[in-house]
């Protein structure tokens, strides 16, 4: 069971996570059917899930969430309210090399694969073996942004992309139980009844 709402960390670190798992064996499959090299296609060397102030190694992912895009309750877990909460999220690829004909080379098909391994949906949920979270990812709305090139030092290009969709997750609001007594003073609870029962006594009246 969900035992917290997770928020948008959650849905960053879990596109992240899957991505480390996933692009290094997809890439071997895509060099192999395009009869490319590991210098062409390279593996990504960080996957980051915020926007670093300036990068330093190349390629890198970047996974970040705009918003939240809505939340519907679906169901209940006992008096817990489960939720489908819908992140609109972007994945970021940036690459640097020489040449500009090489860069966007490098640039398109580096996203063409994260793309691939976005819409791949049973690789995806394998990262989560008991199904809790439901991870979805709505190809319907998935679109691509290219970036311009900039030249760098040394004839060296930087391009970049990313991929923007929105995902949908499970998440619970774990209600805390109402009129629960917690911890009762028996000091004061004694000496009210003590006072209570020699007022009576001196009244006159009698208790069993």
């Amino acid at each position: 069971m969900i035992d917290l709402m997770h928020g948008p960390q959650f849905a960053k670190t879990f596109v992240t996570n899957y991505l480390s798992l996933d692009m290094p064996r997809r890439l071997v499959q895509y060099r192999n059917g395009w009869n490319v090299d590991d210098i062409t296609l390279p593996n990504p060397v960080k996957y980051l899930e915020y926007e670093p102030i300036a990068l330093d190694e190349w390629p890198t992912i970047i996974t970040v969430a705009i918003s939240t895009a809505g939340m519907e309750r679906i169901d209940f877990d006992r008096q817990h309210p489960l939720y489908r909460v819908t992140y609109n999220m972007r994945t970021y690829v940036w690459v640097r090399t020489e040449g500009s004909a090489e860069a966007t080379t490098m640039r398109d098909q580096l996203t063409t694969v994260v793309r691939s391994a976005l819409l791949d949906k049973p690789c995806l949920n394998a990262t989560d073996p008991r199904n809790t979270f439901q991870a979805m990812i709505d190809e319907s709305t998935m679109r691509e942004e290219f970036s311009d090139l900039t030249l760098l030092k040394g004839e060296r290009v930087l391009a970049g992309a990313y991929i923007a969709y929105d995902m949908h997750i499970n998440e619970i609001v774990m209600r805390e139980p109402l009129g629960t007594i917690s911890e009762i003073d028996l000091q004061t609870l004694n000496t009210s009844l003590t006072n209570r029962l020699r007022l009576t006594s001196e009244a006159g009246e009698s208790y069993v």
